[in-house]
C-alpha cells in the first residue's frame, strides 16, 4: 500500500506491543519517521529496535510519573527528534 507518508513523522502512543505496535510498524513500513510513547521503556526500545532493523527509524518515549515538567520535557525532546529526522 502507498499512502503517501514518505518523511512524515508520527507519534504512537501503546507503541510498543498490539495494535500500537502493528500502526507504528505499518507507519514506519510507508516511510514515516515514528516516536514510539508508552509506560514500559525496556519494551519501547525492543520495538523501536525491531522497527528500526526494518531499516526504519523509531524512537523510544517513555513519560516519567516524577512530575507533568518531566513528562512535558520528554515529550518536547521526542518531537525534536523527529524535527531533526525531517531535516536530514
Amino acid at each position: 500500500m502507498n499512502l503517501g507518508l514518505n518523511g512524515k513523522r508520527a507519534i504512537v502512543t501503546g507503541g510498543s506491543r498490539g495494535i500500537g505496535f502493528a500502526v507504528a510498524t505499518t507507519l514506519a513500513a510507508e516511510g514515516a519517521d515514528v516516536a514510539l510513547a508508552g509506560r514500559d521503556l525496556a519494551a519501547l526500545e525492543r520495538a523501536a529496535a525491531t522497527i528500526a532493523s526494518v531499516p526504519l527509524r523509531g524512537w523510544p518515549h517513555s513519560p516519567t510519573r516524577r512530575s507533568a515538567s518531566s513528562s512535558r520535557r520528554k515529550c518536547s525532546d521526542t518531537c525534536a527528534a523527529l524535527a531533526r529526522s525531517h531535516r536530514t
